[in-house]
């Protein structure tokens, strides 16, 4: 947990329909977190994949938060008029050899990969090069096997090895679209979150 001085926290829901409950439960809980931290509460439109997003619901979900006194304290951010930090973020990943092209479709993934906690863990067919040309292909981030930890303030120690439980993920889809994974982190940095308040499903 941050200390009081530092507190920030965020709320990020897509855009793909109206405000559902839970959703509203985490919007509550992270606002009510931040207010007790003295912190700032921020929301950010997560409506990066456009084919899902719903048009006018990003209006009707500020609308049901502000009907309930949920104001962000900064400007709303919108993920979808950021693609020039996503672009810049993927090129240091490329620059650094941390992301490479892949050409895999999700039948050749699902046929040669092992299951993960999260679907397929991907074999690493493209790691030394595209197993096959393709126009526009994805582009995934080199895993290994150190492991990544957090602490949550109710469950404790969450510790989880990337390359066997996950594998390397897409950062940017094959239609061009940024991946979350990118996008969030990101953004969380751009806006200097400390502390995020989500539902225990999405842990």
């Amino acid at each position: 947990m941050s200390s009081l001085s530092t507190y920030r926290g965020r709320f990020a829901p897509s855009p793909t329909g109206p405000l559902h409950f839970g959703s509203l439960v985490a919007a509550v809980g992270s606002y009510l977190d931040a207010r007790h931290h003295h912190g700032i509460w921020l929301v950010r439109m997560e409506d990066l994949d456009t084919p899902r997003c719903v048009p006018g619901a990003a209006d009707d979900i500020l609308r049901t938060l502000a009907a309930f006194g949920l104001h962000s304290d900064e400007p709303v951010i919108y993920q979808s008029q950021r693609t020039a930090a996503y672009d810049e973020a993927l090129q240091r990943l490329q620059d650094i050899g941390a992301a490479y092209p892949c050409c895999c479709t999700r039948k050749e993934i699902a046929d040669s990969a092992l299951h993960g906690i999260d679907g397929f863990v991907y074999p690493g067919t493209c790691r030394s090069g595209m197993a096959h040309q393709r126009p526009t292909p994805a582009w995934r981030v080199h895993t290994d096997h150190s492991p990544i930890e957090f602490e949550d303030a109710l469950q404790g120690c969450n510790s989880q090895n990337l390359a066997s439980e996950i594998g390397d993920f897409v950062v940017k889809r094959a239609d061009g679209l940024f991946a979350y994974q990118l996008a969030v982190v990101v953004d969380d940095a751009f806006q200097q979150i400390t502390d995020i308040v989500r539902g225990a499903d999405l842990l």
